[in-house]
């Protein structure tokens, strides 16, 4: 019996940040209220207070859930294999499938982070963030150490591939001026995103090796 109530637990916590995570993306963190949250998510005021304590904790459970299991793949893959151009690949492959498939997510820390109005936010993404990108530099380091990469602005190549990719999934009426598409659904779709895959892939390529 208390295993079953521990997954429900589980189930129900998984569940208010789902709903918290694509309410956020709809209308952004400030205008949400714990109120609409509940009502949304099927379930009384207490519940959330219980799990997260606040919307602050709520908010800091999503990154929580999130940005670490992007960290465990690049870790597999410092691991898995040793050839700099392969990581960056394989890096690029991890961070296209994880916003395609969660853009509400994206939405969510790319608007945090452009109105830096709640500094409390912005520390906590930039805390996990962060994690993340001391390893991607250090495949672009080892790949220059080697010889097999250019020396290039470490930190504005991760700005740029990062920034392209951020606008692709976020701003999706840009995307649409300028590739043409009438639809914003097509950004969803796999065919564009096997499209931005294989731009990341060349654009990085043509950068990093001589």
């Amino acid at each position: 019996m208390m295993q079953g109530n521990l997954i429900e637990k589980s189930d129900k916590r998984q569940h208010l940040i789902q709903v918290a995570e694509l309410l956020f993306a709809q209308h952004g963190y400030e205008a949400v209220s714990i109120r609409q949250l509940a009502k949304e998510a099927g379930v009384n005021l207490a519940m959330i207070s219980y799990y997260f304590g606040s919307k602050e904790g709520l908010f800091a459970a999503i990154l929580e859930h999130k940005i670490p299991r992007t960290r465990e793949k690049l870790e597999e893959i410092m691991l898995q294999t040793t050839d700099p151009w392969e990581r960056i690949a394989r890096t690029i492959d991890v961070y296209v499938d994880s916003m395609f498939s969660n853009h509400s997510f994206s939405r969510v820390i790319t608007r945090e982070m452009s109105t830096r109005q709640r500094p409390d936010n912005v520390k906590l993404i930039v805390e996990h963030v962060s994690k993340n990108m001391r390893i991607i530099r250090g495949f672009i380091e080892e790949g220059q150490a080697s010889g097999q990469f250019r020396d290039v602005d470490n930190n504005l190549t991760l700005a740029s591939f990062f920034g392209t990719l951020t606008t692709m999934i976020s701003n999706t009426g840009m995307m649409c001026m300028l590739t043409g598409e009438v639809d914003e659904a097509v950004i969803y779709t796999e065919t564009y995103k096997d499209r931005v895959r294989a731009h990341l892939k060349s654009m990085l390529n043509h950068h990093l090796i001589p």
